[in-house]
C-alpha cells in the first residue's frame, strides 16, 4: 500500500495546476461579470435551470458532446502511451487527432461556426468552415500513411455523416426547416468518429506493447 506521504508528493502538483486553471476560468467569469454586466450563475448555471426547460432538452445534443469529448480523451491518452522514440509519428498523428477532435468539440458546445465567429468576431460562417477544411486537408496530407495504416473507412463514414450534416444545415431544402435530421446525422458521425479512434488507439498501444 502506498504511504500518504507519496500519494501527497505525486498527486499535489497535478492538483495545483488542476486547481489553478479552474480557478483561472472562474475569475475570467467574474470578470466577464463585472464588465458585461451578465449575471455570475449565468456562467455556472445548467442551461435547462437557467430558462425552466424540461430535462431532456438538448439530450442528443448534450450526448453529442460526451462522445466528442470522449474521442478527445482517447486521442491524447493515445498519444501519451505511444511515447516512444520508434512511434513519434504515432504520437504526432493521435496528438494532431486529438487537438482536431477538441476543435469539433468546442464549435459543438459553444456554436462557434454558426454564432460566436459571425455574431462576435465579425467571421462569417462559411470562412471558418473554409478554415476547418484546409486543416483537414493538411491533417490527411501529413499524416496520410497513418491513416491508411489504420480502419479508414471508419473515418471516411463519420466525414461522411458530418459533411451531410453540415450540407443538410447550409442548403436550403424544399421542406420545412427542422434540425432533428440534421442533428442525428451528426450524431451518427460523432459515434463513428469516436469508433475510429478507439480502434485506432488501440491497435497502435498494443503494436507497441509487442514491439517491446
Amino acid at each position: 500500500m502506498r504511504s500518504i506521504g507519496t500519494q501527497f508528493r505525486k498527486i499535489t502538483p497535478v492538483l495545483l495546476i488542476s486547481w489553478l486553471l479552474t480557478t483561472l476560468g472562474l475569475l475570467l467569469a467574474i470578470f466577464a461579470s463585472i464588465t458585461k454586466d451578465i449575471a455570475l450563475d449565468a456562467f455556472t448555471k445548467d442551461p435547462n435551470a437557467q430558462f425552466d426547460a424540461p430535462f431532456y432538452v438538448g439530450f442528443f445534443s448534450n450526448l453529442g458532446i460526451m462522445i466528442w469529448s470522449a474521442a478527445v480523451t482517447i486521442c491524447f491518452y493515445g498519444a501519451w502511451k505511444s511515447d516512444v522514440s520508434i512511434s513519434n509519428r504515432v504520437r504526432q498523428f493521435l496528438l494532431v487527432s486529438g487537438l482536431l477532435t477538441l476543435i469539433m468539440t468546442l464549435d459543438d458546445l459553444f456554436q462557434l461556426h454558426e454564432l460566436v465567429f459571425p455574431r462576435y468576431l465579425n467571421i462569417s460562417e462559411n470562412m471558418v468552415y473554409l478554415t476547418y477544411l484546409n486543416l483537414y486537408l493538411i491533417y490527411f496530407i501529413r499524416f496520410r500513411k497513418q491513416l491508411l495504416n489504420s480502419d479508414f473507412i471508419a473515418l471516411v463514414i463519420a466525414f461522411f455523416f458530418l459533411g451531410l450534416s453540415t450540407i443538410i444545415d447550409i442548403l436550403p431544402l424544399p421542406i420545412e426547416k427542422d434540425t432533428f435530421l440534421e442533428d442525428a446525422i451528426k450524431l451518427l458521425g460523432a459515434v463513428t468518429w469516436l469508433i475510429y479512434y478507439i480502434r485506432t488507439v488501440e491497435e497502435n498501444t498494443v503494436r507497441e506493447s509487442k514491439s517491446f
